[in-house]
């Protein structure tokens, strides 16, 4: 059992499986789930979602947003009564893990949350299954007072629910996962040391490990391609660090999708993933991963992970080789924001897909718009950084902290439609600018981006369709989804 309970303390154990794969609900798919009939989904089908990424796909976890329709006090109750022969071999919390993920919330939503985390305790007890299936939850705060006080509110109620119910309800502790704070000013060490330390301190509780997660592809938003890998590769090597000083393991968990702006994690990019980003031990398994690949390459992929990630280990930066990896992710950084700061608004091509019914996720409209018209946004900023890189003599602290960065630019390229770029040059100087990056990134790497494939070639005709039908006013929605599918991903 993870959370032990002995004479009054709590010890969070290590002594127990840790989820290499984790499914996430994050809409980012383009095509229809597999086993889905219906252009849309419902909130039933989280349930069969669920079953399916553990039974079918081989994905350890499943990440359980905690908002809106998903919030379900009786998740853990419905899945083991309706699927009772799957998880009565795999039992959750020993075998497979569902982890609600959830961040400051009103005291109502909070409440049912907590309930639900204590009834399920009570209802797997009764059942005789393992006990308790919910023990950790996914926490995007980084204040350590606000994650404190979340669990400490959890204890009270399963103080309050062991009186009212007048029997000892459980779990007595609430393990939180930490998400990484990217923000240069931070003090993430002092921030998760105190959290830590106070977690321990209130609940007279042992620590053997926590397991941090690592928004690496929603922090391409703000730190652009380069900028995020590595921050990303930063945080994996503090993390590690810190274990070693604290004596507290690290399990890290990286938030990543299909394309290259969120991360490159395909079925087809296990052993570029892994190189990487060493030292991570989770890699989360978005809806796009799931289903806009064949479903034989994504068993395969995931049982290949599953198998990898247990022995993907850190690499551990000296205090100076930290500093250099930080002032090459604040060049990417800077110049990322200042170029994608003056691109037009794109919102109008997420607005177009609706006619096609297929909603695109907010957070994913820019990079869903950049996309559709051929010009990836990992170049967004690149150039100019790369160029700054070179005239500051750092550009070997670049390649030799990120060795695939040319192979990456490269890849990245085949989504490029350099005749759409030219076209959208002469409407503005912030797409001029945009074409002038491409053509430094050329330089660099030293050949022409773009098409490679029959696939990406067909991905260049049709967002030259979008951007024609687009500009004189017409739908371009069937392209839009077509050109999505051939890149496996929204955005």
């Amino acid at each position: 059992m993870p959370v032990k309970m002995k004479k009054g303390c709590a010890h969070v154990s290590a002594d127990r499986k840790f989820p290499s794969t984790s499914a996430t609900q994050f809409p980012d798919n383009v095509s229809k789930p597999f086993w889905s009939f219906k252009d849309t989904t419902a909130a039933a089908d989280d349930f069969f979602d669920c079953y399916v990424a553990f039974k079918d796909l081989g994905c350890h976890e499943y990440l359980w947003e905690w908002q809106g329709r998903k919030m379900d006090e009786l998740v853990v109750k419905k899945l083991v009564t309706h699927y009772r022969d799957f998880f009565a071999d795999n039992q959750i919390g020993k075998d497979y893990f569902l982890t609600f993920s959830t961040g400051d919330s009103d005291v109502g939503a909070l409440g049912r949350l907590y309930m639900s985390v204590i009834s399920s305790n009570d209802f797997t007890s009764s059942q005789k299954l393992f006990s308790p299936p919910l023990f950790e939850l996914s926490h995007s705060s980084v204040s350590p007072g606000s994650m404190l006080h979340f669990a400490r509110l959890y204890n009270e109620s399963v103080v309050m629910a062991s009186e009212k119910l007048k029997h000892d309800c459980g779990p007595k502790v609430l393990s939180l996962i930490p998400h990484h704070d990217f923000a240069h000013d931070c003090k993430w060490y002092a921030s998760l040391n105190a959290y830590l330390g106070g977690f321990q301190n209130a609940f007279r509780c042992k620590l053997d490990y926590f397991r941090p997660f690592i928004p690496r592809a929603r922090i391409a938003d703000k730190l652009g391609f380069v900028g995020s890998v590595l921050a990303t590769k930063r945080a994996l090597a503090s993390y590690a660090a810190f274990s070693k000083i604290t004596g507290i393991d690290s399990h890290p968990i990286v938030e990543t999708s299909p394309l290259l702006f969120r991360g490159g994690l395909t079925p087809f990019s296990l052993r570029g993933f892994v190189r990487t980003y060493p030292g991570a031990r989770t890699a989360t398994i978005s809806p796009a991963f799931r289903y806009d690949y064949g479903v034989k390459d994504v068993k395969e992929s995931v049982a290949a992970l599953n198998s990898a990630l247990p022995k993907n280990r850190a690499v551990v930066y000296s205090q100076d080789e930290l500093k250099r990896l930080s002032a090459l992710e604040s060049v990417f950084a800077k110049h990322y924001s200042s170029a994608v700061s003056r691109l037009p608004d794109l919102r109008y091509l997420s607005d177009a897909a609706q006619r096609a019914k297929k909603s695109v996720p907010s957070e994913l409209s820019r990079s869903f718009g950049l996309y559709s018209l051929g010009v990836p946004p990992e170049f967004i900023g690149a150039g100019k950084a790369i160029v700054e890189c070179i005239k500051s003599g750092i550009i070997k602290d670049l390649e030799s902290f990120y060795p695939d960065v040319k192979q990456d630019l490269v890849a990245a390229g085949v989504f490029l439609n350099k005749e759409n770029l030219a076209f959208l040059a002469k409407t503005s100087p912030a797409w001029k600018s945009l074409l002038s990056e491409v053509n430094l990134v050329e330089d660099y790497v030293g050949q022409s981006l773009g098409p490679s494939s029959s696939e990406s070639f067909m991905h260049r005709n049709h967002t030259s369709n979008i951007f024609h039908l687009a500009s004189s006013g017409k739908d371009c929605s069937k392209d839009l989804l077509d050109a999505a599918k051939l890149r496996h991903c929204l955005g």
